[in-house]
């Protein structure tokens, strides 16, 4: 039996489809319209992520406060103010160390091993005071706090390096040998222990500023957010003017222009930690204690960084060869 070979057709032979020319316009429309979506998809996933991440009950195990000044809260009283520093976990067995920011003046909480751990859950919002009343936020304070959260945070992850403690011993003349060349090679040997001695206390001193600076502008950030959100006035207890004037900047309409060093560039969102019960009594209006609400910076995970990363280089490619499209004449 012979076997008969179908001749392939070339595909530079294959019969030419064609369109008209308002079914080209639609397939130019559908095509264009492709390249900004999908990426924009793209980017939608990641920052809805970023909202949905770890959302639920949580658990506060231990809370630590570092460097606090003290203030006082016009109408409230005296406060130590500092972030809080939490060692908490999740219900799935999920351990976290948060950064958080006070944003309640109406309660109280402790620096301590909570035991019984204190329960949270992590899905709250800005809406309003946390005091008995409730009295609504303002959208221009909620924008505030947000901004103040991711400021704080990134001045609190900024943590001066201290310089290598300086252990080299100063030499002494009996090291050297006797007469004029031991002599010099002793002063020689004495003016570098003299010179690297002034170094490192230069670098210490500097070392201890950049403490001392970061330490106040955290203080003064968890000050302008009880300004912002009590409308009440925040002042130091050592009437510290600069502090004061600083922490009325913070709070204030042009709170970004005081952001030093650069911080405050990742955004407003944060993450409300409420816990489960606020307030108790017969009439459910006696504030109780240890349950202070906190805002934390919502910070995207690495998944979520990377997706919004693929979005934004996707738009970046469109955007790219929109611009490197030549212009035609007319």
């Amino acid at each position: 039996m012979t076997r008969v070979r179908r001749r392939t057709r070339p595909l530079s032979e294959a019969p030419e489809v064609k369109f008209s020319s308002t079914a080209k316009t639609w397939m130019r429309g559908i095509r264009a319209t492709l390249k900004v979506v999908v990426p924009a998809v793209v980017l939608t996933v990641g920052l809805s992520m970023a909202t949905t991440v770890q959302a639920g009950v949580i658990y506060l195990d231990v809370g630590v406060m570092q460097n606090a000044r003290g203030v006082n809260i016009a109408g409230i009283g005296n406060a130590s103010a500092a972030p809080m520093q939490f060692k908490a976990r999740y219900e799935d067995g999920r351990k976290v160390d948060l950064v958080a920011w006070c944003v309640d003046v109406y309660h109280s909480i402790t620096v301590k091993d909570y035991n019984p751990d204190l329960k949270y859950r992590d899905d709250g919002t800005l809406t309003n005071d946390f005091s008995a009343l409730a009295k609504p936020l303002e959208s221009g304070d909620v924008l505030k706090v947000g901004l103040l959260t991711h400021y704080g945070y990134d001045v609190f992850n900024d943590k001066p390096v201290a310089p290598p403690a300086f252990v080299t011993p100063k030499p002494t003349r009996s090291q050297y040998p006797s007469g004029a060349a031991g002599t010099a090679a002793f002063n020689a040997a004495n003016a570098a222990y003299n010179s690297a001695r002034t170094s490192y206390n230069t670098a210490l001193a500097l070392y201890n500023t950049r403490v001392s600076t970061r330490n106040t502008r955290l203080s003064a950030v968890q000050s302008a957010i009880w300004q912002v959100m009590s409308n009440r006035n925040v002042t130091s207890l050592n009437h510290d003017l600069a502090f004061d004037l600083l922490v009325d900047n913070l709070s204030g309409n042009h709170l970004t222009n005081y952001f030093a060093g650069g911080y405050g560039n990742q955004g407003h969102a944060v993450t409300v930690l409420n816990p489960v019960q606020l307030f108790g009594g017969r009439n459910h209006n006696t504030p109780l204690a240890l349950t202070q609400s906190f805002a934390v910076a919502a910070v995207p995970e690495p998944a979520t960084w990377a997706m919004m990363i693929i979005g934004f280089g996707a738009m970046g490619v469109v955007l790219r060869r929109r611009n490197a499209t030549p212009a035609r004449a007319a």
